[in-house]
């Protein structure tokens, strides 16, 4: 299996996505009105989407809208209590977010695994750096923009999710690093 190598470099409220030393996509996030927005920037720092994280109460899930020119185009939503496993349709086809202990995560396209995320990569060209693997580079725009929303008001790298132990997370049956 020949897979794509991407870093993504995590400085404050921005993510940036380099193949090689090439910036292919960025994203910031800010917070308004009791809620955190981001907007995704095409390479030529062009809004392409803009995201909306929400915290719905009254089911106890996260909820991520996220619009492409103004027009609502889908929402990601948490599938479990746990907030390890999330979803979203889009053109008919089905993507699927798994938070694997060992700071992985993997995002499924109809099932099948399209990306894996390494934020402990210790190798040398990922030092403080996220390792993202893909199997199609075709898929890094939707792979970086749901990455994105579920970093929403993370100030670095090395903040950590709430999980109280890495054994509710979702085991990752097929580690690509």
């Amino acid at each position: 299996m020949d897979l794509e190598n991407y870093r993504i470099q995590h400085t404050n409220n921005t993510l940036e996505v380099y193949d090689k030393n090439i910036l292919k996509f960025s994203s910031a996030w800010y917070s308004g009105f009791g809620k955190f927005h981001t907007d995704v920037f095409n390479a030529n720092q062009q809004t392409i989407y803009v995201v909306t994280k929400q915290f719905q109460f009254w089911k106890w899930r996260m909820v991520y809208q996220i619009k492409k020119n103004d027009t609502v185009l889908s929402e990601l939503i948490s599938k479990n209590n746990k907030k390890t496993i999330f979803a979203i349709d889009v053109n008919e086809i089905t993507y699927q977010i798994k938070i694997h202990f060992q700071d992985r995560l993997s995002i499924f396209k109809n099932g099948i695994k399209i990306a894996e995320f390494n934020e402990a990569c210790t190798k040398e060209d990922f030092a403080g750096k996220v390792k993202l693997l893909m199997l199609d580079k075709n898929d890094l725009e939707i792979a970086f923009l749901l990455y994105s929303c579920l970093k929403i008001g993370e100030q670095n790298r090395s903040s950590k999710s709430i999980i109280a132990s890495q054994k509710q997370l979702e085991p990752n049956e097929d580690p690509w690093s």
